[in-house]
């Protein structure tokens, strides 16, 4: 069959067979490996199929725009040492949805990207702090230290990680871990719901001072939620 032949045959002037590249092959060969890199970097299933243009809103769109340009220079010259710092103090703001389409972008650019929620970072980081070695995490932590793109998924949110309330060790440890990325050539997008500014009262000024010279912040102040309830009206409107 034609379409998994990776060249097909036509005739020249002379009537000579000749081979000729498959385009609709090698566009089916693209999909499946670009598919492969997307299941590679953890980002969620959820966010494949949604694109810069989807995003809704008209509040947010001068921060959309610099997200974007980052995703297409962000390893040029001028953005050495440059990461992003997404930030809303509501949720359903579209910021994760940004922070993995940066992240796919560039996987289509050759670069390599891993996807994390922050309180799995944390679990990691505290497992590995121990008197015991885990050679998983260690693994684990090792590869997060040496992609081209990390983006990390709801920071410093207290909330979201029952690990917090042995704060001071968490601190510490979040101080290295990011030290260690941060002074590599490794970029770093991290979404929150706090401004950067909270980090010094919450979490101490060095951590601040850490993330405040080395991040860029980016805020979202346009909601989806009245757009996905609209969307699971109209699933649910007997009507249609």
């Amino acid at each position: 069959m034609t379409k998994h032949n990776p060249y097909t045959f036509k005739r020249d002037n002379t009537g000579e067979k000749i081979a000729c590249r498959n385009e609709a092959y090698w566009k089916e060969i693209g999909k499946k490996k670009y598919e492969l890199l997307l299941k590679r970097s953890d980002i969620p299933k959820f966010y494949w199929n949604i694109e810069f243009k989807d995003y809704k809103g008209e509040l947010s769109k001068e921060s959309l725009k610099r997200a974007i340009k980052f995703s297409q220079k962000c390893f040029t010259p001028e953005f050495d040492y440059v990461n992003l710092y997404l930030w809303s103090e509501e949720n359903s703001s579209q910021k994760t949805a940004v922070a993995c389409n940066v992240g796919k972008e560039l996987l289509k650019q050759g670069k390599s990207v891993s996807f994390l929620y922050f309180g799995t970072l944390i679990d990691m980081l505290l497992k590995q702090s121990g008197f015991n070695y885990h050679e998983d995490i260690a693994f684990k932590l090792n590869k997060l230290k040496n992609v081209d793109i990390l983006i990390i998924d709801d920071v410093f949110d207290t909330k979201k990680s029952i690990q917090w309330s042995n704060s001071d060790l968490i601190i510490s440890e979040i101080d290295r871990f990011f030290r260690e990325v941060l002074t590599s050539d490794l970029k770093v997008i991290m979404t929150s719901n706090i401004p950067i500014i909270n980090i010094k009262k919450k979490y101490g000024v060095s951590l601040f001072e850490l993330i405040s010279r080395n991040f860029y912040p980016l805020q979202f102040n346009d909601s989806i939620k009245k757009y996905r309830k609209k969307m699971f009206e109209n699933i649910f409107d007997e009507e249609k």
